[in-house]
């Protein structure tokens, strides 16, 4: 973000043009080394002519700093030059070990000490400026000129790099097919007991499992992808029976919410009350007791 800045806000100066300052007062931060325009030296130097006294002691270092106006002082900063003012800004911050000696880094520091009063305004500026990048490629990448140029990416560059090649495929595809506004049948949220009776486990119906584990099984069997929190793109793909998953009533990011909050968020219309267990209880027991009256 500062670089960004330094490009279109410069406070620098030519170093030409600018002379030295015979017999000026030491500054802080730069001591004698500071320039300032040919006018303000001749100026400075009628001043000093006034204030000397043929009978008198030498000018104090008093009388010569009120003889200079410290806004006509520049110092060097490689080929350039600033203002003494706002070299005094950015050597009060920085160490002058580390002070910048060229331009652009120095604008860097003197706009963030200068325009910025800490760093929360910078960095909240750079967090929108970085989320408006986002969403013009997001939406450049929706049209026909972004499908093309993402394509050319893929064929041109990633499709020759050994080893990325596989993993981005692999990679792409699932998001694809997890993060796709396409409504596909087979994609629901389900649960199923892992890794023993009694635990529970969330997964992602992702298609139909293989035939030769179907006739193991001796029943139809579904592909599911258990995904890990609190990094949900990584996990297990598992083949399970049909009989043994329970359909839940959650959407896909709903889903992803829990994983990645490892269990915290949970939607609305899943969190535990006891209300909630009592109504969703009740109708079963209500069946089991007409079951037991008409048995009788």
């Amino acid at each position: 973000m500062k670089f960004a800045a330094a490009q279109f806000v410069d406070h620098s100066v030519p170093l030409t043009g600018l002379v030295e300052l015979p017999n000026g007062p030491s500054l802080p931060f730069c001591r004698e080394d500071y320039r300032v325009r040919p006018e303000i030296r001749d100026l400075y130097q009628s001043r000093l002519i006034e204030m000397w006294d043929v009978d008198a002691q030498p000018l104090t270092e008093e009388q010569r700093h009120s003889a200079l106006s410290l806004d006509d002082v520049y110092v060097p900063v490689g080929q350039v030059a600033f203002l003494y003012q706002d070299y005094l800004l950015v050597a009060r911050k920085i160490p002058l070990g580390d002070m910048p000696q060229s331009r652009v880094p120095f604008n860097m520091e003197l706009i963030s000490v200068k325009h910025f009063p800490g760093m929360f305004p910078l960095s909240l500026i750079a967090v929108l400026l970085l989320v408006l990048l986002i969403y013009i490629l997001g939406r450049m990448v929706t049209v026909r000129i972004g499908h093309w140029i993402v394509h050319k990416f893929e064929s041109l560059i990633i499709s020759r790099l050994p080893v990325v090649r596989t993993v981005y495929g692999s990679v792409k595809q699932v998001t694809d097919f997890l993060f796709s506004e396409n409504q596909i049948e087979v994609r629901k949220v389900v649960a199923f007991e892992y890794p023993r009776k009694g635990i529970w486990t969330l997964g992602f119906v992702t298609g139909e499992s293989m035939i030769d584990i179907a006739v193991v099984a001796g029943e139809p069997c579904v592909s599911i992808l258990v995904p890990t929190s609190p990094m949900p793109m990584t996990g297990y793909t598992m083949s399970v029976p049909k009989s043994e998953i329970v359909d839940l009533d959650l959407t896909v990011d709903q889903a992803f919410q829990y994983i990645v909050s490892c269990g915290v968020l949970v939607p609305p219309q899943q969190r535990f009350t006891i209300e909630k267990l009592q109504a969703r209880l009740k109708p079963e027991q209500d069946s089991d007791s007409l079951e037991e009256i008409s048995s009788s």
